[in-house]
């Protein structure tokens, strides 16, 4: 932080600098002391233009005003902090199209998800013929409880002949049977994005 500080601040001081020198005037806070009537010794800080007066200009500058070029400064400014660099590449060109998405369902066996209801999994998978949902197959069903075995006997009967004839999940809820009917629908629009997929 310190260091881009400073290479700002310094990039500033050496704008103020050049435009002064080019423009062939200074303020005179910008203007150096000559160094005889401060009593100094040494060179005149780097960077600073010559006085007006006092002699030649050092090799190779010439003071503003005589029709010759202006000192120029040079600044760097210091990289970013930490060192680090950013670079970034050109994203790579793509070889293939990527693939449409079927429209039809492919021929096969196709498994739906195992799914949790009330009373217990609901599982289907289909069979696919021509693009066309034909059979629809109960892999298991709730059967823990008399009642849950009862009711499923006459609700997926019904399922099934809805989805034959849907050729979706998008079925009716049998009556009695929402729990069973519920995830009946579910692991069968799983089957039925598989057979999409293949």
């Amino acid at each position: 932080m310190r260091r881009a500080m400073i290479a700002l601040i310094g990039t500033a001081a050496g704008t103020v600098l050049l435009v002064g020198a080019k423009a062939g005037f200074s303020s005179p806070t910008d203007r150096p002391l000559n160094p005889q009537a401060a009593g100094a010794t040494g060179p005149a800080p780097s960077g600073s233009v010559p006085p007006p007066s006092g002699g030649p200009a050092p090799a190779g500058t010439m003071p503003p005003g005589n029709g010759g070029p202006a000192t120029t400064t040079t600044t760097t400014t210091a990289p970013p902090a930490g060192g680090a660099t950013k670079t970034t590449s050109a994203p790579k060109p793509t070889t293939a199209a990527p693939k449409p998405p079927r429209t039809t369902m492919k021929d096969g066996t196709f498994g739906g998800s195992s799914v949790y209801v009330e009373y217990g999994n609901v599982e289907v998978s289909i069979v696919v013929s021509g693009g066309k949902i034909t059979d629809v197959k109960v892999l298991d069903s709730p059967s823990d409880h008399s009642r849950s075995v009862s009711i499923n006997k006459t609700a997926l009967p019904k399922l099934r002949s809805e989805a034959l004839s849907a050729q979706s999940a998008n079925i009716d809820t049998v009556s009695g049977a929402t729990y069973t009917s519920s995830g009946y629908k579910l692991s069968l629009q799983a089957a039925i994005d598989r057979a999409f997929q293949g």
